[in-house]
């Protein structure tokens, strides 16, 4: 087979490797698996407050081992804010990272805990929960649930 021959082949079928993917070089650039939050939530209440919630930071999941596609090691932080008219601005900023792999629904748990923000109302401590998902590689922020107790008669 002549040269101009071996030529015309490999460029109709790609190339020497016939196509395949070339793996990049080492050193070069390589593309992030962590999926990446800069998250606002809003909710007007029914006791008339306003309640805000930011989270921002990254999810690493898992892609080796037994928790392979199960766990995730988050690194965010989050900030909530109540604003009620007549009374004081309530402000959270606390952080979940450090914690290694946990479960999705822990991450939840977590960011739910560090968003909730305490009141002193009339005597009786009150709590502000928001609701917030893990929902494929996204955030959502479903509702805040407002938690007091009931005055005894």
């Amino acid at each position: 087979m002549a040269l101009a021959d071996t030529v015309s082949l490999l460029a109709q079928r790609g190339g020497p490797d016939g196509g395949a993917e070339v793996p990049p070089p080492p050193g070069g650039p390589s593309v992030s698996s962590d999926w990446s939050y800069d998250e606002l939530f809003t909710f007007a209440l029914d006791n008339g407050c306003w309640y805000s919630a930011s989270i921002r930071g990254t999810v690493r999941p898992i892609v080796a081992g037994r928790d392979a596609g199960q766990k995730v090691e988050p690194n965010l932080a989050v900030t909530a804010v109540l604003s009620c008219q007549g009374a004081p601005t309530v402000k959270v900023a606390e952080r979940v990272d450090s914690t290694g792999p946990i479960t999705r629904a822990q991450v939840e748990n977590l960011l739910e805990r560090r968003a909730s923000i305490l009141t002193d109302e009339a005597g009786k401590k009150c709590s502000y929960v928001p609701e917030i998902d893990l929902v494929g590689e996204g955030l959502v922020g479903a509702g805040v649930t407002y938690l007091c107790p009931l005055s005894r008669p």
